[in-house]
């Protein structure tokens, strides 16, 4: 499914609606878990409604995700450090060594956070990869 980008857009349109009031709770918490671990500058891969933004408030934060919809409900959590692009994570439009961290929260199947990892390890520090509760954080050596 996730690897479908017509077909993941299609989802979170459909969930956008209502993702807040389901997922919230669950999601903000896992943002907190590793929010001391996080550093300063960092990107939320797969933002969707901008959980981070919230949760990591004292923090350069840069939500990035294919939906606008999800975006357009992040920009409501936007403080003064916040950023939202439109983008897919597998084409990042950043430069390398830009972040502290990035985030893959809820946002990628397990068997692919190797792959993402070895995308993204120029550009973050560090890589945090959660998919139902099993996490995997990455070094960028």
């Amino acid at each position: 499914m996730y690897g479908d980008k017509k077909g993941v857009l299609e989802l979170y349109e459909k969930l956008a609606e209502v993702y807040e009031e389901v997922y919230c709770g669950e999601q903000r918490r896992k943002y907190w878990l590793i929010s001391g671990q996080a550093g300063e500058r960092v990107v939320d891969a797969g933002c969707g409604v901008g959980i981070a933004l919230e949760v990591l408030a004292d923090k350069y934060v840069v939500c990035l995700d294919l939906s606008e919809d999800m975006l357009r409900r992040a920009r409501d959590r936007r403080g003064e450090l916040g950023e939202l692009v439109l983008g897919d994570y597998w084409l990042p439009p950043f430069r390398d060594g830009a972040f502290d961290a990035a985030l893959f929260i809820s946002s990628l199947e397990p068997q692919r956070f190797s792959e993402a990892h070895q995308l993204w390890r120029r550009i973050a520090k560090r890589t945090f990869f959660e998919f139902r509760g099993e996490w995997y954080i990455f070094n960028a050596t």
